[in-house]
Parts: C-alpha cells; structure tokens; sequence
C-alpha cells in the first residue's frame, strides 16, 4: 500500500496497513535541505527539492506544500518582505479600513508568489504520481484571510462595529479561497488544506456567524467542483468551537495539542477524520524520540485500525527540531503493534 492510498483509507475510515503519517513540515525541512526561507518561498524549484528531502528524511505519505500565511494578502495587494532566511515578514495589510476592504477584487492566482505554489504542486505531483499523496495549502479560510488583509485588529473591532460589511468583505475572502483551491486543483494537488486560526480569538456566537458559514461555502463550493478532500486547521485550544469545526464539511480536521484527540475523536463521531497531534514543542522540540514514540502510540491507541486518523504534529514542526524526534513519528507508526497484527 502506497502513501496516497493509506492517506485516502483514513478519510474514508477504513482499515490499513498502518496509521497515515502527514507531519507538518515546512521550516524543518530547510534544515534537511540546508536551504533558506527566502530561497524556498520564492522559487519553486527550490520548494521541490526541500519538500522531496524532506519526504526522504522521513518517509511520510504525504507531501505538504505550504510557505506561509501571506500569500492571498500579498496577492491582493499586501506588502510582504521575503527576509534571507527567516519566514516572510507582512510590512502592509492589503486594505487599511473596512470601506476599503469591501472594494476589493476578489483574489487573482496569477499574482504575487501564488504561482510558486501552485508550480510546486504541479512538479511534485508530476514526479510522485498517485504514490504519495500532495497536500497543497491554499493558505487561509475566509475568517483567517479576512483578519490578515485588513489587520487582525482591526477586523475584530469592526465584527461589532460594522458587521454588516464584514459579511461583504467575507464575501470576497470566500470567492478568494476557492479560486485558489481550483487552481491548486488543476495543478494537480490530492488534497486541499488551509487554516482558520484567527478564528479562535472569538467567541463561540461569533465563530457561527463569522466563520462557520464562509468555511463551510468555502469548503462545499471545493468538494464539489474539485471532488478532492479538504483539510481545516485551527492553532490553539479549541475546545469551545470544536464541534463546530466538525460542521465545516472537511474531511479532515487538525487538532492541536492543546485539544485532547479522546475529546476530538468523541466530538468527530464520523463526520471527518482528525489529524494531530503529537505535541509540537513538548515532545518533538523540546523532548526525545521515546516522548514522540510515547504520544503516537497513545493517539494510535485510541483510533485503532479503523481510519479516521492521520497521525501528525500538532502544528508545524520547528525548524531546529532534532531530527530523530521527526524520524520517530515515523518509526512509531511502523513498528505500531495493532492488536491481532496489522491489516
């Protein structure tokens, strides 16, 4: 069984021959490569050989072709400074007011470093075919890329203050996600992901009026004209939204460690996979190999050898990050000693 195959298995909740393993990795795999940020966030050939070392180091089953969370704002009018190597700096939000922010054209995926991203989906998927699966990140949900555009700031103050046009600039960030989820389709990605952690920094009530209705057009509008799965991620705790993240429609939600998988699972109950969540600084930066082994094995304890799971960090792995902890995620999951045997 071939990694695309096993990652497929556990949206769809069937058996396999063992855990699907997707960390993220973007920074690490810099380390493994001995490339720098600037480099690998603005050239796509760059990007693929990061990528394809890293996939070598650790023999996941998925690719992950992520840089960064500025990309749409970049696009869209933003000002980003591309540091050496250290991760891209925002210097300018796209918009600055909210009057402004509804004047927006929604996203155009031929500007900016979107089609960095899209080229390496498209090599990588050229190169690995139907063996591994490619994950492309389309970078923000509409919540998420409504508070990088206009300032995290200031989006927040006008949820009160004007949520009239922030449903008209929500708009906008939603046509903005799925043309980019499209062409990152049509470059060839297995898989669809992007993230919502602005998300968190509002209460339940909010996140039903502001965030769930855009992520869940976002998400249905994707499925149905790609037929690919999509992945939502949300950084932090997020207990107070999680059954609600299980109402997107993805077929896989992230979960950070702050969550408990016991709690993610239970809240889950088959609606989507959940993906997570070994702990990102505890165990894989600041631990051993046997923390990282310790945390795998109790979340394979809990999901068994029925689908569901796709074993990952929690969050993005940090780039100095010893690299037999990386390894040991993997090394977990093949030596798993499933009750019985394997699949």
């Amino acid at each position: 069984m071939n990694g695309y195959q096993r990652v497929m298995k556990a949206l769809r909740f069937e058996p396999s021959d063992r855990v699907a393993i997707i960390p993220e990795l973007i920074q690490h795999n810099l380390e493994v490569a001995g490339q720098t940020h600037g480099a690998y966030s603005s050239d796509p050939n760059v990007m693929v050989q990061v990528i394809l070392e890293g996939l070598k180091a650790y023999e996941t089953d998925a690719v992950y072709v992520s840089s960064d969370n500025y990309l749409i704002v970049e696009a869209m009018g933003g000002k980003v400074r591309l540091p050496q190597d250290a991760p891209p700096v925002l210097l300018k939000t796209a918009v600055d007011c909210i009057e402004d922010a509804v004047e927006l054209e929604p996203l155009d995926v031929t500007k900016g470093r979107i089609p960095v991203i899209l080229e390496a989906t498209r090599t990588l998927r050229k190169i690995l075919g139907d063996e591994i699966f490619v994950k492309t990140c389309i970078d923000s949900a509409p919540f998420s890329a409504a508070a990088a555009l206009l300032g995290p700031q200031e989006f927040m103050i006008n949820l009160i203050d004007e949520p009239e046009l922030c449903h008209d600039f929500l708009k906008i960030c939603t046509e903005s996600a799925i043309r980019y989820g499209l062409a990152a389709a049509k470059a060839g990605a297995h898989g669809l992901a992007f993230g919502d952690s602005a998300s968190v920094l509002i209460n339940r009530n909010m996140y039903q009026e502001f965030a769930l209705p855009y992520a869940k057009q976002a998400i249905a509008a994707l499925k149905e004209q790609t037929g690919l799965p999509v992945f939502y991620h949300v950084c932090g705790d997020t207990r107070h939204i999680l059954d609600l993240m299980m109402e997107t429609g993805a077929d896989c939600v992230e979960i950070d460690s702050m969550v408990p998988m016991a709690l993610a699972k239970e809240t889950a109950a088959g609606r989507c996979a959940v993906e997570g969540n070994v702990s990102t600084i505890e165990a894989f930066y600041q631990g051993s190999a046997e923390d990282v082994i310790r945390e795998t094995n109790a979340i394979i304890d809990l999901f068994g050898n029925q689908g569901g799971l796709i074993l990952s960090s929690a969050c993005e792995i940090p780039r100095h990050t010893k690299r037999e902890n990386v390894r040991a995620l993997t090394d977990a999951a093949l030596n798993y000693p499933y009750k019985g045997g394997s699949a």
